[in-house]
């Protein structure tokens, strides 16, 4: 660490450095923007902060961050029980919400499978997912998987299908997907409303 770096900023800076998108520059950079707020701005700023990290926890039936769980979401008795859609995001379930095309219930799995950056299905949200289609309550018959038209969303439908194939649930369950309404390599999240909704609406078998 440079001598010139006063040691709370250079704090600041590392945590900000390894964040998506921010490489050891642009983190000291923010470390310097902040540092040169009103005192009082700055407070907030942590105070936030502080907010973010004890004030938001993880729905434990749909894996949305929330700040009850469960989230609104899961309670909200005027949602369709019986289709359930599975994405890899809460930002996918954000993107999803304002559309306003789907009116069911969320499972997060956490990411997608991509054995490249070594993300495997261990590290997912997958057993938790059987688990909830296995309970006897549970009343799904549609299992709607919503992910970006990738390789790694792709690997993941594939690993899904097979998987829920295998299990005998008491039930039919269909398993469907998004349209291909989404380009190639396109990301769900970045996708505009109407393209979203349509892509949802024409949703075909998995």
């Amino acid at each position: 660490m440079s001598k010139l770096i006063p040691p709370p900023i250079h704090d600041v800076a590392a945590e900000f450095d390894g964040l998506p998108g921010i490489g050891p520059r642009a983190a000291l950079r923010y470390a310097y923007w902040l540092v040169n707020l009103p005192k009082d701005r700055l407070l907030r700023f942590a105070d936030a902060l502080k907010r973010l990290a004890d004030g938001v926890t993880r729905c434990h039936v749909c894996g949305l961050w929330s700040d009850a769980s469960p989230c609104t979401i899961c309670t909200d008795p005027r949602r369709n029980d019986k289709e359930l859609c599975v994405v890899a995001s809460p930002q996918d379930v954000r993107v999803i919400e304002e559309c306003g095309a789907f009116k069911g219930r969320y499972h997060i799995l956490g990411g997608t499978l991509d054995p490249v950056s070594g993300r495997t299905p261990e590290q997912l949200y997958i057993p938790a997912l059987i688990e909830r289609l296995m309970n006897h309550a549970s009343t799904i018959t549609e299992v709607i998987l919503a992910f970006d038209p990738d390789v790694p969303g792709d690997t993941t439908v594939l690993y899904l299908k097979k998987q829920l194939a295998e299990r005998d649930f008491g039930r039919p369950i269909r398993t469907t997907r998004l349209a291909r309404g989404l380009p190639n390599g396109a990301t769900l999240e970045y996708a505009d409303e109407m393209t979203v909704a349509e892509a949802m609406e024409h949703r075909r078998e998995g």
